[in-house]
């Protein structure tokens, strides 16, 4: 659930999730796996995504891409993983988001910097036209995944992106990546899971 604030019968079931992904974690890096059933195939054909953890250690982005010609009016992104040092965070999430600008210029799209919108007492909620990105380390690259607005179904997409040079450089296939997703989400009208 991308909700904060939400209780009820899910409540304990999500609390225990970050246990749960930390134990399939380390099985995954330790390299133990069940053993098979006659003639099954093994569940490592298929490398899956990882779902991005929901976190309180999430930083939002001050910057946020600004869109005339699209049926959203702004893009936003959450750091839940990129595991980047303090130091760094602003260069990145500046030229992520200007990285993302440049891809979407068809749209007319600016970047603004607006120090209020990386306090999380501002995400307590779902804005309309809105598109919220989830950001984490993937390997040796980056993962993402887009939003229109706090619910499961909400959710329209989910990748893994290879890195490609050093540095800043290796946005450049992420915000790629993002763009096209976007695009096609604009293009077809598909902003959620089911469409």
């Amino acid at each position: 659930m991308r909700h904060q604030g939400r209780r009820g019968i899910l409540a304990p079931m999500v609390r225990s999730l970050p246990i749960v992904l930390l134990g399939v974690a380390w099985v995954a890096a330790c390299g133990t796996s069940a053993p098979e059933a006659p003639g099954a195939a093994p569940l490592s054909a298929a490398p899956a995504i990882p779902a991005a953890p929901e976190t309180p250690d999430a930083i939002y982005s001050p910057f946020v891409v600004r869109v005339e010609n699209a049926p959203f009016a702004e893009i936003s992104f959450k750091d839940v993983g990129m595991s980047l040092p303090e130091e760094e965070r602003a260069l990145v999430y500046e030229s992520l988001a200007e990285g993302l600008s440049l891809e979407l210029s068809a749209l007319q799209s600016t970047v603004d910097h607006e120090p209020a919108i990386a306090d999380p007492a501002r995400h307590l909620a779902c804005e309309s036209e809105h598109i919220y990105v989830d950001l984490w380390r993937e390997g040796q690259g980056w993962g993402y995944s887009l939003w229109s607005g706090c619910g499961e179904d909400d959710k329209f997409g989910q990748h893994r992106v290879v890195a490609e040079g050093e540095g800043l450089a290796s946005l450049d296939p992420l915000t790629d990546h993002i763009a096209s997703r976007l695009r096609d989400a604009v293009r077809t009208g598909c902003f959620t899971a089911h469409c």
